[in-house]
């Protein structure tokens, strides 16, 4: 299952290799690589074979070759870097890294013929095995059409039982045969067969359809044989008779002729448009449940239930009617909160619980110990019903997913810092025409919305419903579980953990890596062939001796979250590293250029300490980091360029002042789309920062989103930010404590035509009135204004004609909201107040038309 992954991580190898303007190859080096590079292209489009095979064939076989394909891959790609290491370590000392590298490939001639030739026969077996595939066995017609062990009775909103049973009443009167079907979908043990079957046996639907039909179709099973279990229920004394789907079809047609039908298909797996075809009929409606968003059709989601809901199945399932007695019930939510909202996870949750003492001292310890063994139980128990969803997901998105294993549970998964890490790893392969952040965010938005694996929120700006990544802990069980397996991640949990030969190495307790037994375990077992090293628990403010293990091969390494007194000069023997993300006050040495191959430098001090007057460079050297996309070092700024050199590669600069914004070296970083700058303020100081300074960004023609944060600003402070640094292409713009008049700000949106998200924080403007102007914000979608003393908003005659969401918050001065809509506008304007003047809330809800305006207001007073 992570050989298509490993195939793509060896051809960004050699890439890496073959396209570095660093390296120059000794010929006829660049010629050695390349059959192993189409070598893995042939390779992968058979791979991608299985993708379109029954998801009824048994994958064992299919699934070992894979394995030991990917082993093949991974023992190569460790020989070639490891030649690349070799070679390049000696170079650096006399070079300081400042000059190119010479290559010399030619001593892999031999490895290259013996690796292809190997993977050739393995492609052509695995050919042979996909071919050669078994079938599931499939269920007797009694099994298939038996559905009275299926609880009906549902916990949590009956808001989706309202919707489904109105839906098929309605499309009856309508008599709409276009679509005539319903996909109830949602996560693995969400629910989905419960919701079905209490609309099956609702009595207002069984008055409504006179014929009724319940197939449970799972993996294996074919459309004559749903027809036939179909007309096992309404005809049930021919359908032993016929074998042909055109009889099948013909006698049921007879039967249900003048007569309403429903039909519910349980378990689908696979679209089949035929059968499909076939029960299209005016007078029947087939109600389907799956775990995959089928097609464009009518759907249900089925979503986790809330904790009140959550706590309520815990304690009946527990404890019966009488419910949680009062001893346990705070202990009874925090597990339930463990259990994140998934009925199948609390059901086997409270089997186990029912299983022991209710006693305090050890609910308790169900409810804090992380890795309680009732959860690891519950978990594992489970894994057979979910394990299906990750085993028949597209190649590509296996190692995708596993990937999620890698973060702590019951937490947000920051996204920018997930792209990044996925981005440096290797073993994606975004379409050429997408870069690396669109294509990940398409990978999770398929992850969301067609397999319910991930739970992804990517609105914009609001307070209510904030943008949020997150993995169900289960899920996340399973990845770590599988990923493990198969040896591409493991999360060390203990120093007791086998990490033999393990390719990336996690950890949640930092303090772990401290432990001499799992440093010794390191690097006697992995150390020198690890790829990743990820610290991802909480911040953790003494250092730790990561830096002395021997990771000869890594390409990241996070360890953010974890202080470092000076910086490990030893990292910089690290020469395949791609992310390197740190917190140290010290300063980057100029070695630093060294990591030639370095995409993601992110460097944060433990605490941020600025001298009056004194400005802190990174490093001249940092003009030859070529391939370098991804700039957050704070409260280091680019040195002027002291040659011709430019990173023409470099996307993302964040954590720079205004001293990095000068025409010279903006010239040097023309392909940037994101800019964070931080301005410190010193006492007493209220000059304009940005007035005098020969720079413009009118020049970065790709810039899409800008940030500008004043720090220390005080009232006095006004800061006419220059029209020239806000190039036309500018989608977001988020300010920070600029103290602009609401006049500039108008002048600001007329030169931003393709703006589409503004954020105002910390009297990022002042005054007490804002007039929107009619010329400009003629695309905004978000406005987002907090802690400000305006007094009057107001947006007279149409004006934002493209605006959904208006949030305020912290404004307590603000009285009124003045927005007049467009007369022919019919989407809904969302309106939040956050902790605002009742005053101003009387206003938006004084709004009209009222039903174009939905407002929503917190507040603690």
């Amino acid at each position: 299952m992570a050989a298509y992954g490993a195939a793509a991580s060896l051809k960004s190898t050699i890439q890496h290799i073959l396209q570095s303007s660093r390296i120059s190859l000794v010929p006829p080096s660049p010629q050695v690589l390349q059959p192993t590079y189409e070598a893995m292209v042939r390779l992968q489009k058979v791979l991608k074979k299985l993708d379109g095979t029954s998801c009824s064939k048994i994958r064992t076989k299919v699934n070992a070759l894979d394995d030991r394909i990917k082993e093949v891959i991974w023992e190569f790609e460790d020989l070639l870097e490891s030649l690349f290491t070799d070679q390049i370590l000696p170079q650096l000392k006399g070079s300081g890294g400042l000059l190119a590298f010479s290559l010399d490939l030619q001593s892999l001639r031999e490895s290259v013929d013996c690796f292809v030739e190997r993977v050739k026969v393995m492609q052509a077996e695995y050919d042979i095995e996909l071919l050669n595939m078994p079938e599931e066995e499939g269920q007797p017609v009694s099994s298939r059409i038996d559905c009275r062990g299926i609880n009906s009775e549902m916990v949590g909103p009956s808001q989706p039982f309202r919707r489904v049973r109105g839906h098929l009443r309605r499309r009856l009167e309508f008599k709409d045969d276009s679509k005539n079907w319903l996909v109830v979908t949602g996560m693995a043990g969400v629910g989905k067969t419960t919701l079905v079957k209490k609309v099956f046996e609702d009595p207002v639907i069984q008055r409504h359809f006179e014929l009724r039909a319940w197939v449970k179709v799972g993996r294996k099973c074919e459309s004559n044989e749903i027809l036939r279990c179909i007309l096992a229920q309404l005809d049930p004394n021919t359908h032993e008779q016929m074998s042909d789907n055109k009889k099948f079809v013909g006698v049921l047609e007879e039967r249900w002729k003048d007569k309403k039908c429903l039909i519910v298909l349980d378990d689908v797996w696979e679209w089949d448009a035929r059968l499909m075809d076939d029960l299209r009929k005016e007078n029947v409606r087939i109600l389907l449940t799956s775990r995959i968003r089928m097609v464009e059709s009518p759907i249900q989601q089925v979503l986790l239930l809330n904790l009140k809901d959550g706590k309520k199945l815990l304690s009946e399932k527990v404890f019966g009617e009488e419910g949680c007695p009062p001893h346990l019930d705070e202990l009874g939510k925090k597990i339930t909160i463990k259990c994140e909202g998934l009925p199948l996870m609390i059901v086997t949750v409270a089997e186990l619980l029912s299983r022991e003492e209710k006693t305090t001292k050890y609910w308790t310890e169900v409810a804090e110990k992380q890795h309680n063994s009732v959860f690891v139980d519950a978990y594992n128990q489970i894994s057979e019903v979910l394990f299906p969803s990750y085993d028949h997901l597209p190649q590509y998105l296996k190692l995708f997913f596993l990937y999620f294993g890698s973060f702590p549970p019951y937490k947000n998964i920051i996204l920018e810092r997930f792209i990044n890490l996925l981005s440096a790893e290797g073993f994606l392969e975004p379409n050429v025409k997408k870069t690396s952040r669109d294509y990940i965010m398409e990978c999770s938005r398929q992850l969301d919305r067609y397999y319910h694996l991930v739970l992804l929120n990517s609105q914009i700006g609001s307070w209510f419903s904030p943008s949020a990544c997150r993995v169900h802990s289960c899920w996340q069980h399973l990845c770590r579980k599988e990923a493990s397996k198969i040896k591409f991640l493991h999360v060390l949990q203990s120093y007791h953990d086998d990490m033999k030969d393990q390719r990336r190495l996690c950890a949640h307790s930092h303090m772990l890596f401290s432990l001499k037994q799992v440093h010794d375990s390191i690097k006697s077992d992995c150390a020198s062939t690890t790829r990743s090293f990820l610290c991802l628990g909480p911040y953790y403010k003494y250092p730790v001796p990561i830096h002395a293990l021997n990771f000869k091969l890594l390409r990241v390494l996070d360890a953010f979250p974890v202080r470092f007194y000076n910086f490990p000069l030893e990292i910089l023997k690290l020469v395949c590293l791609r992310y390197l993300a740190l917190t140290c006050n010290q300063d980057l040495p100029m070695s630093i250029s060294n990591l030639f191959l370095l995409q993601y430098l992110i460097m944060e001090p433990h605490l941020y300490i600025k001298k009056r007057g004194v400005v802190s460079y990174m490093p001249a050297e940092i003009w030859d980091m070529q391939e370098l996309q991804y700039i957050e070092v704070r409260g280091r700024d680019l040195p002027a360029p002291t040659s011709n050199a430019s990173l023409d590669k470099l996307s993302i600069l964040c954590g720079v002042s205004e001293k990095s914004c000068t025409k010279e070296i903006l010239q040097r970083i023309h392909n940037l789309k994101k800019l964070g700058i931080q301005v410190e303020l010193e006492p007493d100081d209220d000059s304009n920062r940005f007035s005098g300074l020969d720079y413009t960004l009118e020049e970065l023609h790709n810039l899409e989103t800008l940030f500008i944060s004043v720090r220390n600003s005080v009232t006095k402070y006004e800061c006419m930010v220059p029209l020239s640094m806000f190039p036309s292409s500018l989608k977001k713009l988020v300010l920070y404590g600029t103290r602009c008049p609401w006049k500039h700000m108008n002048d600001i949106g007329s030169l931003l035509p393709n703006l589409m998200q503004l954020k105002l924080h910390m009297y990022a403007c002042q005054d007490l009135e804002w007039d929107i102007e009619s010329r400009c914000f003629l695309k905004l979608m978000t406005l987002v204004i907090e802690d400000t003393d305006i007094v009057r908003w107001r947006a007279q005659h149409g004006r934002l004609p493209m605006l959904n969401l208006l949030s305020i918050r912290h404004c307590y001065k603000l009285q009124q909201l003045d927005w007049t809509s467009d007369p022919s506008m019919v989407r809904t304007l969302n309106i939040e107040l956050v902790e605002c003047n009742p005053l101003a809330v009387a206003s938006a809800k004084q709004l009209k038309p009222e039903s174009l305006f939905k407002v929503r207001c917190h507040s603690t007073f």
